[in-house]
């Protein structure tokens, strides 16, 4: 059982496996729009882009394209959550520009422009969804112990690329002459704070089956796991190098921020934008693949082969929700 899960975890053809999974299950679960068709095609250069960076990272000290493999199954069950919506996945590309350019910056010799560019991506984010705000303090945190690029150049880096978005919409509302009623609005989004409305006056509409229970419940298997693959990662780290193992310290840091930022999300959606207003979750899965990979790759004896195979059967289970909604 253990030497078919490290084949399987390790293969070349989990990717290309899990890529056509998640287009047939897209072709039963969605509506056949435009929309959907370019959320999928979102999703699949996200995935391309995940396989690439953490290969590149080696966040899997092994031959393995586990992490993107795991991310794009779990985003295709969880269809419920994200509708293959357009706009959920450009949320999530801002979030994985964000974390993999920080990441990056342990790989290259000058960390500022990583540093700027993630700090850009998170600004576009604070603009979409102020609540995003809270992962600020632990982006800096990250860089001052983990990955150990705090400087007045980082520092900077980070500020200015803060800034840059702000600065375009200020602009663009200067041209337009909105800046008054943009500021007006956007100062009512930022009072509460925590306001999980919608992203756009131009709302996804889902296949009606989607929406008939709470689809958040798909989100319970997924913790249980991403729990078990965060002790293990925690009581493994010492088998990984030192700079693999400060990654996976600043996708810790992130993790439970983003958890928080879902279950709130998950407290006060509305049903009527269902996938809108859980737009986070992608990002949140997107944080835990890698652990999940790890653990799944790594994991010793018997204990290790039951748990990937009840994965892959809690996978099965969550890819039927529609038919029981």
């Amino acid at each position: 059982m253990a030497s078919l899960k490290l084949q399987i975890t390790t293969s070349m053809a989990m990717l290309p496996v899990s890529i056509v999974i998640a287009v047939l299950l897209w072709l039963w679960q969605a509506p056949f729009t435009t929309e959907s068709a370019l959320g999928l095609l979102s999703l699949l250069v996200i995935t391309l882009v995940l396989r690439w960076g953490s290969n590149t990272l080696q966040l899997i000290r092994v031959r393995s394209w586990a992490v993107s493999s795991i991310f794009i199954m779990l985003m295709a069950v969880c269809a419920p959550l994200h509708g293959w919506s357009l706009e959920v996945m450009g949320i999530t590309a801002l979030y994985m520009v964000h974390i993999g350019a920080l990441l990056f910056s342990t790989y290259v010799p000058r960390p500022q422009l990583p540093v700027f560019v993630s700090a850009v991506a998170l600004g576009c984010l604070t603009i979409v969804l102020p609540q995003t705000a809270w992962l600020l303090p632990f982006c800096a945190v990250t860089m001052m112990v983990p990955l150990r690029i705090w400087s007045a150049r980082s520092l900077a880096a980070l500020i200015l690329g803060l800034l840059f978005p702000y600065e375009l919409w200020a602009a663009w509302h200067i041209v337009q002459g909105t800046l008054v009623e943009a500021a007006t609005a956007f100062a009512d989004t930022i009072i509460p704070f925590f306001s999980f409305g919608e992203i756009s006056e131009k709302g996804f509409a889902p296949h009606s089956s989607f929406l008939t229970h709470n689809p958040s419940i798909l989100l319970v298997p997924v913790l249980l796991f991403a729990i078990l693959s965060l002790v293990h990662s925690m009581r493994s780290s010492m088998d990984d190098k030192i700079s693999t193992r400060m990654r996976y310290i600043a996708l810790l840091l992130q993790w439970p921020v983003l958890l928080v930022l879902v279950a709130l999300q998950t407290v006060q959606s509305s049903m009527p934008n269902y996938q809108m207003s859980m737009s986070l979750v992608p990002a949140w899965l997107l944080c835990s693949s890698p652990f999940l990979a790890r653990y799944f790759v790594f994991s010793r004896g018997w204990q290790g082969g039951l748990a990937f195979w009840a994965f892959l059967l809690a996978l099965l289970a969550m890819s039927l929700y529609p038919c029981f909604s």
